[in-house]
């Protein structure tokens, strides 16, 4: 009997899917485990190509024995689906960075740059450009700011930094580029005030990690010549300095040797070359050496050696007093490569020992005394940077100030500069109001009167081998450093009014009228500020002629004289004094040496310094433009004057700009500097 079968166009189906359909499975065929399998499902690429059996692992066995390298190529499927899923990554990767692009245009090539190197973004800094226009809620006057750092980390920093200072002063700047929207080419300015709220540090960006035997010691004549550079640069200057040198951080003369047979683990036996390895970690990098120096002899290898030999910095229970060189060191080796938060952390560490150990009450030797005395300025000089409170307070001090040894250097530089960093904690705590010992109802005028005098007295005070000349300078570098310190405190007490008055001028001259000139209130504190920052310009010229490597301090108050100078080049072009027959303006010469400085240092330096230098090109741009607008106002001026022609009109004022330029942010420009113009009491100018 024959068996019939439907016809599958009688159906309604066609033809070609009766054909697509599958056939049913072999009965005889059964799924046979992967281990009980003869034949593997995929062979390796050598033995393919041998046609010989492979077990199937990786490696396989075939591989393994004859030691050649075991491959497998992706399968055809495996092939097809890699490719489509890296054709969809790029394209939302293209549309992730379009939308970057577009958001934060500031922010992207940073961004870019991290994703590369597989770091995580912080998203929440990463936030729009930020408006031409002031916000009505920012203030300038407070306890700290939070700004953030290259990484998009936040940090606190208090008043009295140069950090806090450029913030205000990049916000000042964009609200002048609010009222110069008439004036061709502002638009170009606003590279240096969209970093506002930013500051460049590299505390976020980890040290490098090298692998190193913390026993190891490099060649005696090496370690001589190291140990003498360091002497030269931040000790007394091999012996040759008439003032002692500045700092005192122990002896840098013997030669140390290492144990071969101290356990790794312990490192007991090697603990005191923690003190020498920063030694030369800062010998290197004082010389910028690095980059020439193999692995095992940079910086970093160095400091490495350090931090291992001393064990994790947290765990402050197994420190003595013989490991404060070695912390204090570290510190100073972190703020030379623009760690600054770490450093604050490792002198709170060895202000803590010291103070456990009653060491600033009670030092065995003069050497001692002066190695804690070293510690207290620069726990002062952090303090100042930082903006935060100093880790040890003068009434808990009962050390002697360093006395005459005639197996030492003299002592002369050292305590004029304990003096001075005494001075610098009253400016940071009453002045800037960062801890202060006194009632907060005493005002601005008060302290910095009281910090000028203290300053000047000081100054006074100076005995013959501590004043500066071109030949002291030679002789004495550390000097002339110490010098610039007090004139930066000058610069610290007299900064806040200085901007107040500089705010007040080119305020008076955009709102009232082109013609009316600023008085500038409390023309003392304005008159100290600018003398101190000429100074210090002076100054930095004597240690660029002694062919020195610039240290981190050097650098900070070259930095912050040029800030001061440009401010008051771009209150110049306000004035009606101004000389409209010049072609430059005033401290032009200053201001191009301090950028060809940090030209010059960034070149072998830190980002720190190509940082610096973009702030002062981008400051000294916007004050070229004030300049030159005033002056051609002035010079149409006085040509209509001689003319007989009527007064040129004044011109329009922002609020009276908006209906022609129709933003809405000219209203609140003109505001913001209306209350800059009326601030007559110092205190009121210094709020806004």
């Amino acid at each position: 009997m024959m068996e019939s079968h439907p016809d599958p166009v009688s159906d309604g189906q066609s033809a070609s899917s009766s054909t697509a359909k599958r056939l049913p499975v072999n009965p005889r065929r059964h799924k046979v485990a992967p281990e009980q399998r003869k034949r593997v499902v995929r062979a390796c690429n050598a033995c393919n190509n041998r046609r010989v059996k492979c077990s199937g692992e990786l490696p396989c066995d075939r591989c393994v024995s004859t030691t050649r390298i075991c491959e497998y190529t992706a399968s055809e499927t495996d092939r097809n689906t890699m490719k489509e899923e890296l054709e969809r990554l790029r394209a939302r990767c293209s549309a992730l960075e379009q939308g970057i692009q577009t958001i934060a245009p500031n922010h992207a090539p940073h961004v870019m740059r991290q994703l590369t190197r597989g770091e995580l973004p912080n998203w929440a800094a990463v936030v729009p450009s930020l408006p031409a226009s002031p916000d009505s809620s920012e203030s300038d006057e407070g306890e700290g700011r939070f700004p953030y750092d290259l990484e998009g980390a936040a940090r606190y920093i208090g008043e009295s930094p140069g950090t806090t200072f450029l913030d205000q002063l990049k916000r000042f700047m964009r609200t002048l580029m609010g009222s110069l929207t008439s004036i061709p080419g502002s638009e170009d300015s606003s590279t240096f005030v969209s970093s506002i709220g930013r500051y460049q540090t590299y505390d976020s960006r980890p040290l490098t990690d090298p692998d190193v035997n913390p026993g190891w010691l490099p060649e005696a004549v090496e370690m001589t010549s190291m140990l003498q550079k360091l002497r030269v640069y931040i000790q007394d200057g091999n012996g040759t300095c008439e003032s002692g040198g500045m700092l005192w951080w122990g002896d840098l003369v013997n030669v140390p040797k290492s144990n071969p047979l101290a356990h790794l683990g312990t490192m007991d036996g090697n603990r005191h070359l923690a003190f020498y390895h920063i030694c030369f970690a800062l010998s290197v990098s004082i010389g910028h050496t690095s980059l020439q120096s193999p692995d095992s002899q940079s910086a970093e290898a160095y400091f490495k050696r350090a931090r291992v030999l001393l064990g994790n910095p947290l765990d402050a229970v197994h420190f003595t007093l013989t490991d404060v060189p070695a912390l204090s060191l570290m510190a100073f080796y972190l703020i030379e490569v623009n760690r600054r938060d770490a450093a604050y952390m490792y002198v709170g560490i060895a202000v803590h020992i010291a103070v456990m150990h009653g060491a600033f009450q009670y030092a065995a030797d003069e050497a001692s005394k002066r190695v804690f005395w070293t510690l207290y300025i620069l726990d002062r000089w952090i303090s100042v940077l930082m903006g935060r409170p100093p880790s040890i307070s003068d009434e808990s001090i009962r050390l002697p100030l360093p006395a005459f040894d005639p197996s030492m250097p003299p002592c002369i530089g050292l305590c004029a500069n304990i003096e001075l960093a005494r001075i610098s904690g009253y400016v940071v705590h009453e002045t800037y109001g960062t801890a202060p010992r006194n009632p907060r109802n005493v005002d601005y005028e008060t302290s910095a009167d009281a910090a000028l005098r203290m300053l000047n007295s000081w100054h006074s005070r100076l005995s013959m081998q501590l004043q500066v000349h071109p030949d002291q300078a030679l002789r004495d570098p550390s000097c002339c450093t110490m010098h610039m310190s007090y004139n930066h405190l000058i610069i610290l007490t007299t900064r806040p009014v200085f901007f107040a008055a500089i705010k007040k001028v080119v305020a008076q001259r955009i709102v009232n009228d082109l013609n009316s000139p600023g008085q500038p209130t409390h023309e003392k504190y304005i008159r100290a500020c600018n003398d101190a920052a000429q100074r210090n310009v002076q100054l930095a010229r004597l240690l660029q002629s002694t062919n020195r490597s610039w240290l981190q301090s050097g650098l900070h108050f070259l930095f912050s004289a040029a800030v001061v100078l440009l401010l008051d080049r771009i209150s110049s072009g306000y004035e009606r004094s101004i000389n409209t027959d010049r072609n430059h303006g005033p401290h032009d010469a200053e201001i191009v040496f301090a950028i060809r400085v940090f030209e010059q240092e960034a070149e072998t330096g830190t980002n720190y310094q190509a940082d610096c230098c973009k702030v002062l090109q981008g400051l000294k741009a916007l004050s070229d433009r004030c300049i030159v607008t005033q002056r051609e106002l002035s010079t149409q001026q006085r040509l209509g004057d001689r003319n007989h022609h009527a007064a040129i009109p004044r011109p329009a004022t922002p609020c009276e700009q908006k209906t022609l330029n129709r933003t809405g942010t000219d209203c609140t420009v003109h505001q913001e500097m209306l209350l800059w113009s009326q601030a007559d009491n110092l205190q009121a100018a210094l709020s806004l």
